[in-house]
């Protein structure tokens, strides 16, 4: 199979959760979060979107400087920002409906947005080196016949993983007795190797209404990362508590115990690129086909830069069409140079991490 063959299968297949193409498995143990740059770039490119997020969805913008601790190799980062830094914590499945919604209400009559489907396959059209469309089929009837979509231009951000439900990996916090530890709405510990493989990022989603008093009204997410193999369990919470107190910092095993778990432990294991196969392809890559974010490189979920990656290459491409002087047939091309860019570059910084 050559690579143009091996690009175009791995989009579709559903065979096997071991399969390299859309396997319906959740595969999601990833932070929900935008920061920093991602944050800028989704604001750049959705002006009005952050208002919406906070006054439709219960999300929040955080403050890094006033309610993070994110601790770097030992050293404590934030404190002493110069300037402070917005953090919106959200859920993937919310943000994908608020996007779609976004443009649905920008381009009207010229988006068509089709929910609870799952993409089966391209329409390849190898004699002009083409996609031409996609098969999908209605996820509450499997056994139906593939249903067909066409466009001139194809931008496939759908990445490893279905925008469904099982994006939603909550757990609520409750005080801990230790006021200036619940105040912390973001917690971030990195590996510092040799010294120590594990780390913890425990990140808020959304806020919530409730009566116990208890309770710090807000849903996060945890995500319990490693290097050198050393995982931890994931087949019980109370196993994985009963680790923590091994391997992770007081602090983290703190708002460990004073959790609520809302929803099964989910491992993730895999980071991906598949930029080279890509590169390798050069004009082979069919013309009028752009894989965009995680479905072409996925980033080991601690360094929490998917969603980062992402928006830096719907920017860039945004910048392509706003240029106006390229063949539409050419535009592929021109995105796959810059994208390799991008994500060398964030590739680079994190393998010397």
């Amino acid at each position: 199979m050559d690579c143009r063959s091996l690009l175009r299968n791995y989009r579709c297949r559903l065979e096997s959760p071991t399969s390299i193409g859309r396997s319906g498995v959740s595969q999601i143990y990833q932070i929900h979060i935008l920061e920093g740059e991602g944050f800028n770039i989704l604001h750049e490119l959705f002006p009005y979107l952050k208002d919406k997020l906070v006054n439709e969805y219960d999300i929040r913008l955080y403050s890094l400087k006033n309610e993070a601790r994110i601790v770097v190799n030992g050293n404590l980062l934030n404190q002493n920002l110069t300037e402070d830094m917005g953090w919106l914590g959200i859920d993937r499945f919310t943000l994908e409906i608020a996007l779609r919604k976004e443009l649905c209400l920008k381009y009207g009559n010229q988006v068509e947005w089709i929910s609870n489907a799952r993409a089966i396959q391209l329409v390849v059209d190898q004699s002009v080196n083409a996609v031409q469309g996609v098969k999908y089929r209605l996820k509450q009837h499997v056994d139906s016949q593939l249903l067909d979509i066409y466009g001139d231009f194809i931008v496939d951000c759908t990445g490893r993983n279905t925008s469904s439900i099982k994006w939603l990996k909550e757990c609520e916090r409750f005080k801990t007795g230790n006021p200036s530890l619940d105040s912390i709405s973001i917690l971030g510990c990195n590996t510092n190797l040799p010294d120590n493989n594990t780390g913890c990022y425990i990140t808020p989603m959304r806020t919530i209404k409730t009566n116990d008093e208890n309770s710090l009204r807000n849903l996060s997410t945890i995500a319990v990362h490693c290097v050198n193999a050393e995982y931890p369990p994931n087949d019980s919470y109370e196993n994985l508590l009963e680790w923590a107190k091994e391997h992770l910092d007081s602090e983290c095993n703190s708002i460990l115990k004073s959790t609520k778990v809302c929803s099964p432990l989910v491992p993730y294991r895999r980071a991906i690129n598949d930029r080279k196969y890509v590169e390798l392809l050069g004009k082979k890559w069919p013309h009028n086909y752009i894989l965009l974010g995680d479905g072409v490189c996925a980033f080991n979920p601690q360094y929490a830069q998917g969603m980062t990656h992402a928006l830096r290459h719907a920017r860039e491409l945004g910048k392509i069409f706003d240029e106006h002087y390229h063949k539409l047939e050419d535009i592929s091309y021109i995105f796959n140079r810059r994208a390799s860019v991008i994500t060398e570059e964030l590739l680079a910084f994190f393998d010397n991490k």
